[in-house]
């Protein structure tokens, strides 16, 4: 009989990840993978952007099952790699998840455990659902860029508090205090400004304070930005703030990780495919955490494109 052909999974690990905790853990994660039986071979991410040229080569070269070892920003990295490879099987990609950032956010929607060994054995399972994706095309300075996310992207004071969260993290500093830290500095440092937001041809304008687009759920270490999102309905759910003042913003601090706070005169929620986001300042973007610079942006769904490994149907609303 033929000898049956054995998958190697191709884990992409970043040392950099939750404070220096990829570096600690990865030990830690060779030995688990190996006593799990999953053949695999590891690469290691070493500088910014360079998981996105590790998964854009892997999949140019036929690699179809791949492990992000890291948080959001390096499943945002190892994502655009698997897009800027081309349609080279791409609708065929299999994408895990070892959770190491500091937020993990991406993983809240999915209902994947923050836990080495039960993310492995959901690898093992191999339960999938083909998420949606999000295009953004960004012009800033003249010049057009191309990103695409998985969870959420944020314009405004969002962004804004991504970046001081990155440089945050690039500190050392972890755990809940980074965001804490983020959204009081952040708030110090912006102004809101006159924006258009056309959202599948409807034009809303606003004094614009944030807007997020959301597929999943969650960012900013379990804050619920966009609370009624799902990575699964090929449409982008998408949470406007309007002007708000410090003292709107702690009167809704708990509301942020509960998701009620959108029921606050100053917000409005809306759905749709294809958004367009126009500011007299240029805005600040970011997508999954990852900044992206100041500009205007057009942001388009691709549905059901990204097969993921994910965790109890409960989270995704496939059963009641």
């Amino acid at each position: 009989m033929p000898k049956e052909h054995t998958i190697e999974w191709q884990v992409i690990l970043n040392p950099h990840a939750g404070g220096g905790k990829g570096a600690h853990d990865k030990k830690k994660i060779e030995q688990l993978l190996k006593d799990s039986g999953l053949p695999f071979r590891l690469s290691i991410s070493e500088y910014p952007r360079h998981a996105i040229e590790i998964a854009c080569e892997l999949v140019a070269g036929g690699a179809t099952h791949l492990i992000v070892a890291g948080g959001d920003g390096t499943l945002n990295e190892v994502v655009n790699g698997i897009f800027l490879a081309g349609d080279n099987g791409q609708q065929e990609i299999i994408l895990g998840m070892l959770p190491v950032g500091t937020g993990n956010d991406w993983i809240k929607t999915f209902g994947i455990p923050d836990h080495y060994q039960q993310a492995i054995d959901l690898i093992k399972a191999n339960k999938t659902v083909k998420q949606d994706v999000g295009e953004i095309t960004c012009l800033m300075e003249g010049q057009t860029s191309r990103r695409y996310f998985v969870n959420i992207a944020g314009f405004g004071f969002d962004a804004l508090v991504a970046k001081n969260a990155n440089q945050l993290k690039s500190k050392g500093v972890t755990g809940i205090r980074v965001y804490i830290q983020s959204l009081l500095s952040g708030y110090l440092n912006y102004k809101s400004s006159a924006s258009q937001l056309t959202i599948d041809g409807a034009v809303l304008n606003a004094n614009l304070f944030s807007a997020s687009i959301g597929l999943g759920k969650f960012n900013g270490g379990g804050m619920m930005q966009v609370p009624e999102a799902n990575p699964l309905q090929g449409l982008f759910h998408v949470t406007v703030i309007r002007k708000i003042g410090i003292w709107g913003i702690l009167t809704n601090f708990k509301g942020l990780y509960s998701g009620q706070f959108i029921h606050d005169r100053r917000v409005s929620t809306h759905t749709g495919k294809v958004i367009e986001i126009q500011s007299v300042v240029p805005l600040p973007g970011e997508a999954d955490g990852e900044t992206l610079g100041n500009g205007s942006f057009s942001i388009s769904i691709i549905a059901h494109r990204l097969k993921v490994i994910y965790g109890s149907d409960k989270f995704l609303g496939l059963i009641n």
